[in-house]
């Protein structure tokens, strides 16, 4: 019988310390095959020389940025690459815990301290590989035929007149299909209702206030007062992987 394939991931450390870079690149090679997956891992000293590589066409799934570095760091990077659109899964690593925890504004997925810890690492990149890679797309019937999306693709729902309207990194589509329809094909831990007309995703969420939510897009939802304690909650339990 012939082996499955194991998926390819490729993965960049980008940390201008020899030493750490090193130390890291040898973590992640030895931490993702012992989770049955294989990866190629490129190390770079400088920002500067990851961005020119994804400008000539480097692709990358996981991008391991050290935030305090000369010239172009880890921050500057990050954020040159959203304002194109670019949403590789990002893990910040620091010694300074204040730079690292703006990594919100950059959709950072994890933020890890110096020196790294193994299994703090370990679950930094099976969560990026879990939420962004191995997700599952699901197929809705749309008035332009089927559609199939990704659960991570999708910002929140809402229910309309004729089913539910939902809103994507990449614009607006509209289902037939009841919301009750639509959250029993999401992945449970990553969407929550915040009102009983709106399914919103809780990696999207920048903020939680009384009575409504700030999305990272500076949009705002509405919350229950009867559900915020408990979307609090989830959302807490979601960051912390």
């Amino acid at each position: 019988m012939q082996e499955t394939a194991r998926p390819q991931l490729h993965i960049a450390v980008c940390d201008d310390e020899a030493l750490e870079r090193q130390r890291i690149a040898d973590l992640v090679n030895q931490i993702i095959p012992e989770e049955g997956l294989s990866c190629r891992v490129t190390s770079y000293e400088s920002g500067a020389d990851l961005l020119s590589a994804i400008q000539h066409g480097g692709r990358f799934q996981i991008l391991l940025l050290d935030v305090m570095m000369e010239g172009l760091d880890g921050m500057a990077l990050a954020a040159a690459l959203r304002e194109k659109g670019d949403h590789t899964a990002i893990i910040f690593i620091s010694s300074n815990l204040e730079m690292a925890l703006r990594g919100y504004e950059v959709e950072a997925a994890r933020y890890l301290a110096k020196p790294v810890d193994r299994e703090r690492l370990r679950e930094a990149l099976m969560f990026c590989y879990r939420t962004r890679l191995a997700q599952k797309e699901i197929l809705l019937p749309t008035a332009s035929g089927q559609r199939r999306i990704l659960p991570s693709d999708l910002i929140y729902a809402e229910t309309w007149e004729r089913g539910v309207r939902l809103v994507l990194k990449d614009g607006r589509e509209e289902t037939g299909l009841k919301i009750s329809e639509l959250a029993a094909m999401l992945p449970e831990r990553q969407f929550v209702f915040c009102h009983r007309t709106i399914l919103v995703n809780l990696a999207f969420i920048q903020s939680i206030r009384y009575c409504e939510l700030e999305l990272r897009s500076g949009a705002t939802l509405p919350i229950s007062k009867y559900r915020q304690t408990e979307i609090r909650k989830q959302l807490m339990r979601y960051l912390a992987g």
